[in-house]
């Protein structure tokens, strides 16, 4: 059974400081290459995207003892240019204050990868780092929620993202690309959350929700979330996780576990 870290409130250092000495996570990063991937889908500031709190105390506890730290993300495929957003972006500001470069995740080019089902086009750059930190924001979303799973859509280049939208099973391709590119651990924000969709330019609304999340299980941090955003997204109410595509897929192929224990 999995083991998802949640606490009530506002309060993002205590929490992720507990849970980084909690999974050791400073002694397994040390000398290591880190990848922390944000959730940046455009130019909208939280809850769209990761807040610069969470970002900031993860790179004040690695960056003192990683071999290097680079923070990178692929916006979404109709949010506008990528090199110009990512330069522009607020979370920039945040790594710019640790010495920290902001990168285009697709920056380094594309490799092909075949998963189960397809065949994708990834990023280049996730296949040289050591560790995996993602930072997703937990979302209602046309596919029922956005959170730990789906902030893998980033590592996918810009056509693949349109191909996975319109001609390809999304649900299924979230749920594979959890096979190729395994985070380490996962921060999950719900203090504030958007209601109706993922994005305020698409009608999503800011919430108050009043959560942090973490764990090493996308599966099961997804499966909690979804009882959260009951609280207070309608559509989600009565769904199980069965009922959300890309939980029940990465269900099917093990990627995680539906059945979770909760540490306060």
């Amino acid at each position: 059974m999995s083991i998802v870290y949640r606490n009530r409130g506002q309060e993002r250092r205590a929490f992720i400081e507990m849970v980084f000495e909690e999974l050791q996570v400073q002694k397994e990063v040390t000398g290591k290459h880190i990848l922390i991937k944000p959730n940046i889908v455009s130019y909208e500031p939280y809850p769209t995207t990761t807040h610069p709190e969470t970002l900031a105390i993860c790179l004040r506890l690695l960056s003192d003892f990683s071999k290097r730290v680079t923070v990178a993300d692929g916006p979404a495929w109709d949010a506008g240019d990528s090199k110009s957003m990512i330069e522009r972006h607020p979370l920039k500001q945040t790594c710019d204050e640790f010495g920290v470069t902001l990168v285009d995740l697709l920056s380094k080019g594309t490799k092909k990868v075949k998963t189960r089902s397809f065949e994708l086009d990834v990023a280049q750059l996730a296949f040289e780092c050591d560790f995996i930190l993602s930072l997703p924001v937990l979302k209602s979303h046309m596919l029922g929620l956005t959170g730990a799973l789906k902030n893998h859509v980033g590592f996918l280049s810009s056509e693949e993202k349109l191909r996975s939208h319109r001609v390809r099973d999304m649900s299924q391709v979230i749920a594979e690309l959890h096979e190729v590119f395994k985070p380490r651990l996962y921060v999950v924000d719900a203090v504030q959350t958007l209601i109706k969709t993922n994005e305020v330019r698409h009608g999503g609304q800011p919430t108050k929700l009043g959560y942090m999340l973490a764990g090493t299980d996308p599966v099961s941090l997804d499966v909690a979330g979804l009882e959260l955003l009951k609280e207070v997204e309608s559509k989600l109410v009565g769904k199980q996780y069965e009922d959300i595509s890309q939980i029940r897929h990465a269900v099917t192929l093990g990627i995680g576990e539906a059945q979770y224990e909760v540490i306060e």
